[in-house]
């Protein structure tokens, strides 16, 4: 009877034995490179475009009235003053090749395009959509 109670792990270390080697590992996660052709300050303005809630001041914001870009990369912070405890998510971006940049975080998503010396982007937040603009400065 003992030697019935060693059949499954018989059997186990069998199949895994068959398993063969892993071969090597290969990552399809191509690092782009850093883009800082964009790198600079940027004044720009926002607005509300849309609001889960009509009406409601919630998603008025001063914004961010500069923007600094450096490495490629900006991080847009978004004031609520009119939400209690006056939250202020920041959106990280990383610029590509064509000045197109884009960021995600939990709560919404960053987008846009640089042309020339002129900015644009969206931010889709958590009930509160904005667009901004800015300019070289």
């Amino acid at each position: 009877m003992p030697q019935v109670r060693l059949y499954p792990l018989v059997l186990i270390l069998m199949i895994g034995g068959c398993a063969g080697p892993m071969g090597t590992i290969h990552s399809d996660t191509v690092v782009a490179p850093i883009v800082t052709s964009f790198d600079g300050s940027y004044r720009n303005a926002i607005r509300v475009t849309n609001s889960a809630i009509k009406g409601s001041p919630w998603c008025d914001s001063p914004g961010q009235p500069v923007i600094t870009v450096m490495n490629g990369q900006f991080s847009y912070a978004v004031p609520h003053p009119n939400v209690p405890g006056n939250p202020a998510p920041s959106y990280p971006a990383i610029f590509a090749q064509d000045g197109t940049f884009y960021g995600q975080i939990v709560s919404g998503t960053i987008s846009g395009q640089v042309r020339g010396t002129h900015m644009e982007g969206n931010i889709d937040g958590q009930g509160c959509v904005f667009a901004f603009t800015g300019e070289r400065i």
